[in-house]
């Protein structure tokens, strides 16, 4: 270093940016910040709905009698552990995408793919604990 000081640039990208690095544009920016709170407003919809139908599904083995059962069907267990999952998965997707939506934001970068994700994560993780909850309820419960 010579000592002279590099004037500061706020959208310099980078650890290494030139002091004349180019601006991110201005309806890309809006549009990407409006998505992401778009995205994030569904995901949390989203997130206090499953979070809804988790505590429901407590209750599967409720019409479970006595008797032998084939694999999974009518253990509580399994149904406790996949609720909890359930809940875990979807308040921590919610909160890191969260989280990374404003790290992004600081860094500059493309924001709308963290709630993308989050909502991913979440109707994924419904449709597993679903799958499971069948497999867990006993026999004719749907019907």
């Amino acid at each position: 270093m010579d000592g002279r000081r590099v004037p500061f640039k706020p959208y310099a990208v980078g650890v290494n940016a030139s002091p004349d690095a180019p601006r991110r544009a201005a309806p890309r920016v809006v549009i990407d910040i409006v998505v992401s709170v778009v995205l994030l407003a569904f995901g949390a919809v989203l997130a206090l709905i499953v979070l809804g139908y988790a505590t429901l599904y407590n209750g599967l083995t409720a019409g479970c009698g006595r008797g032998p059962f084939e694999g999974i069907q009518c253990n509580a267990t399994v149904l406790s552990i996949t609720v909890f999952a359930l809940m875990a998965v979807t308040i921590l997707s919610y909160f890191l995408a969260v989280g990374m939506v404003i790290v992004s934001l600081i860094r500059k970068r493309l924001t709308f793919w963290w709630p993308l994700g989050g909502v991913i994560v979440i109707i994924a993780a419904f449709y597993i604990a679903t799958w499971i909850a069948g497999m867990v309820a006993p026999a004719g419960a749907g019907s």
